[in-house]
């Protein structure tokens, strides 16, 4: 219910979303419908569909995204058709484009609908064989859908500036000085952090070419710094107005500084240095290239590999499937495969299959009353229409709701692309395909690589500590610049949570679990400690900080080898009490093997 009551809000934010999407598909559906080919309007919506990426990113990266997903549709849609001529190689080629598709999706970070769509077109597509010259044909006409959803991206969505990333920003330093004391600020840093890191990466994806852009972003990172010190720290909520009415000028520009907090006094005074353009190069705003992206994708440490070759094997064997079952569309299986297989864990997967299962069912029942009436091709473009909309503006917040929409759509442009194949009339047979592929799906996932993300969970665990031990090294020992550490410390503190909560979803309690999560929690409360900035409080003997960044150092490299690590506590450091507790249950968690409790 609480759910359902968010539909509202979630169409005020999101229909220039659904507008695009709607557009996207839409405009060579109807072009074609309207030109008395509807078989080629459906193929052409197929390359519209890339239009739908990329969401609410700065215009830059977004026409690129769209641009590369076009280029992606345009060779494999006609290739899907010419493989369809033979059943086997038309499951293997379904099965690798969808492999392929998800690596590159998740290498590069590519958010949903990421590799479903694609895997959508190329499954539509091996629906009906054609031969070259058809294929031809079509891949001319996807490529005509792709420079369309282009055109609508350039025009609908938000351009290259960064203000509501910037408000987005200041808006997390106001709620982390705002719940400092209080049981919420835990949760507080830890979303403010993930907040920031978002943004940072918004800005690289704009390449603004000006580091003026990006000078109050800058700023909003200095304050929270010194922001999350001062959470830590506190005992009980701070006053609001020794820091909200200075809070506010600095977010509009305005030179100001907190008389009342002498640590926030000094993160003020530098953000005031950055915002009058000392301090942020251009260096700053350089997003890191797509071929080392992918180059880290492929090592021992990333999981995209194993899931990419889950989804591979799953969507052909969702195929096969429905043709040793003998379905008449057996491709919706293997379309189901996949959209259920873009959950990251097993709790999640378990309920997204029942969400979609219940979901198409709801989009049968409404596709059954839209065919009750014998529509006409044009009525089933205006409703694919409304669907594609409906589904772009509610999947996210509502996944059910979403779900009965988005089965329309491929259901339609079937339809209008095989003339003749009265689809409409074999809606039932669909609620079987989709619980044959939800069935499938949730067994392939506990059978294919089911301990990926676990296995991952130490080497990330081991990065979060090695940047850590960076940031302090250079912000006590003088050893360079911290900010550059700092901004990958961000990347690895979202990318530790989001490991850790799939792996905690794929295994069952025991005490293996308890201490990941033990470590899990030591590790990113070192690793926000690192991220806050006290610039009141000296730092410690310089003896002491090296025992102790060494011992991260061995912690580190313990986790990586799957030992225990032998490491002593020397005692609290000496001014850091929070870091004491943290790395004390870091010793406690890894100086004794996995499964028995640690000393003290």
């Amino acid at each position: 219910m609480p759910r359902l009551r968010a539909l509202p809000a979630a169409f005020v934010a999101r229909w220039p979303l659904g507008v695009r999407g709607a557009a996207s598909v839409g405009v060579p559906l109807l072009a074609g419908v309207l030109a008395g080919r509807a078989d080629l309007g459906a193929i052409a919506s197929l390359g519209g569909m890339a239009g739908v990426y990329a969401g609410n990113a700065p215009r830059r990266h977004r026409l690129r995204v769209v641009a590369a997903v076009g280029l992606a549709l345009t060779v494999l849609v006609p290739l899907s058709g010419l493989a369809a001529a033979v059943p086997w190689v038309s499951i293997a080629f379904a099965g690798l484009a969808a492999a392929g598709a998800s690596f590159v999706c998740l290498a590069l970070r590519v958010p949903p609908p990421r590799e479903y769509l694609i895997v959508l077109a190329v499954l539509v597509a091996s629906g009906e064989p054609v031969g070259s010259g058809e294929a031809l044909v079509h891949g001319a006409f996807v490529a005509a859908g792709a420079l369309i959803g282009f055109a609508v991206s350039a025009v609908v969505g938000p351009g290259d500036g960064l203000g509501h990333v910037v408000e987005e920003a200041w808006d997390a330093v106001a709620d982390v000085l705002r719940t400092a004391g209080t049981p919420a600020a835990a949760d507080t840093r830890r979303r403010a952090v993930g907040v920031l890191s978002r943004g940072l990466e918004t800005s690289r994806q704009a390449r603004p070419g000006s580091a003026a852009t990006v000078r109050p972003l800058a700023a909003a990172d200095l304050v929270l710094a010194s922001a999350l010190s001062v959470s830590f720290d506190a005992t009980e909520p701070l006053a609001a107005h020794t820091w909200r009415p200075e809070l506010e000028d600095l977010r509009r520009g305005r030179p100001a500084s907190p008389s009342g907090h002498a640590a926030l006094e000094r993160a003020f005074d530098d953000a005031n240095l950055v915002l009058a353009g000392h301090g942020v190069g251009d260096a700053d705003v350089v997003e890191p290239g797509a071929g080392a992206k992918l180059r880290q994708a492929l090592t021992p440490r990333a999981v995209a590999l194993p899931a990419a070759a889950r989804i591979g094997v799953a969507v052909a064997a969702g195929v096969l499937a429905g043709r040793l079952l003998g379905l008449a569309h057996a491709y919706w299986v293997g379309l189901t495969v996949a959209a259920v297989l873009q959950a990251s864990n097993v709790t999640l997967l378990l309920r997204r299959s029942l969400h979609r299962t219940v979901g198409t069912a709801g989009g049968v029942a409404l596709a059954a009353a839209v065919f009750a009436g014998a529509p006409s091709p044009l009525v089933i473009a205006l409703v694919a229409i409304g669907a594609q909309f409906v589904a772009e503006v509610f999947l996210p917040v509502v996944y059910g709701v979403g779900v009965a929409f988005v089965t329309l759509v491929p259901l339609f442009q079937y339809e209008l692309a095989v003339p003749g194949a009265e689809f409409g009339s074999a809606l039932g047979a669909r609620l079987l395909d989709t619980a044959i592929g939800a069935v499938l799906a949730v067994v392939l996932r506990v059978v294919l690589w089911p301990r990926a993300t676990a296995a991952r969970l130490p080497q990330v665990q081991a990065r979060t500590l090695r940047v850590t031990a960076q940031v302090f090294r250079r912000r006590w020992l003088d050893a360079g610049d911290a900010e550059e550490p700092r901004g990958r410390l961000r990347e690895t503190v979202l990318d530790l949570r989001s490991v850790a909560e799939d792996a905690r979803a794929d295994r069952l309690p025991d005490r293996r679990a308890e201490r990941a999560d033990r470590v899990t929690y030591a590790a990113g409360e070192l690793a926000l400690l690192a991220l806050a900035i006290p610039y009141d409080r000296p730092a410690p003997p310089r003896e002491r900080a090296q025992a102790f960044l060494c011992g991260l150092d061995r912690f580190a490299e313990a986790l990586e080898q799957g030992v225990p690590a032998s490491v002593t506590d020397h005692g609290p450091i000496p001014g850091y009490p929070r870091l004491s507790a943290a790395n004390h249950l870091l010793v406690t968690a890894l100086g004794a093997p996995p499964g028995n409790p640690g000393p003290g």
